[in-house]
């Protein structure tokens, strides 16, 4: 009798391990195929990123044509050129208008469109200015432009500016207006200019023109077939 005890006893402990393994497995396997899924999607998002923000497109210009390109870019060149203005005076300015000439494009690369001008200084704050004696590459692609502007320096200081431009047509214009002086306030001040450094941002011009495309026609070119939502805010 004892003997068929300990074998019912022994035949139930066994069931509740042959349980407890299945009910292990099937979440060890569950869980396996949730990391799996969620790896192939990361991965999916990584394409996606890098074939969206890591290049211009194939062709580089396809925001011009109407046809679907090769490969959706949303990259464009962006340039910044450092400029240092010195008051070698040891008295402090305030509030003075000083107007200088900058070459953007002395090749004519178009690269330097009017409109996507923009000046900021060492704290990353930005300069108001006007352009004026603007001569053209062609169309509104910047060569040369005199540039007002306006600050206030202390005695003996040096002031580090940033001028960036870029190609990108569909930026909107900075809309400040200085007055250019009438006569030259470079007394006791110097301009030195620093050659541009080439940098990447998002095109405006690119975004309006994926704008323009189909759902469909952005997915084939992207070649995944998950479903994505692309949203990109301005800051």
């Amino acid at each position: 009798m004892a003997s068929e005890i300990d074998f019912a006893i022994a035949v139930g402990m066994f069931f509740i391990f042959i349980g407890v393994l299945i009910v292990y497995l099937t979440s060890y396997l569950s869980s396996y195929s949730g990391l799996v899924a969620t790896s192939n999607l990361r991965t999916v998002a990584y394409n996606i990123h890098n074939s969206l923000f890591g290049s211009k497109g194939i062709p580089s210009n396809w925001e011009t044509y109407n046809y679907v390109p090769v490969k959706i870019g949303l990259i464009t060149d962006l340039y910044r050129m450092p400029i240092v203005i010195s008051n070698t005076n040891n008295t402090q300015r305030s509030n003075i208008t000083l107007n200088f000439t900058i070459t953007f494009d002395s090749a004519c690369a178009n690269k330097a469109w009017n409109n996507t001008l923009r000046i900021y200084n060492s704290s990353n704050h930005e300069v108001e200015f006007q352009l004026y004696n603007q001569s053209f590459c062609t169309q509104q692609f910047l060569n040369t432009s005199d540039i007002a502007l306006n600050l206030s320096m202390a005695a003996s200081s040096n002031n580090t500016f940033f001028i960036y431009y870029s190609p990108d047509k569909y930026v909107a214009s900075s809309n400040y207006s200085i007055t250019y002086p009438a006569a030259s306030n470079w007394t006791n001040f110097t301009l030195k200019t620093y050659p541009e450094e080439k940098m990447s941002a998002i095109s405006v011009t690119k975004m309006t023109a994926l704008h323009n495309k189909s759902y469909d026609e952005v997915l084939n070119t992207l070649g995944t077939e998950y479903k994505v939502k692309i949203e990109v805010s301005e800051s």
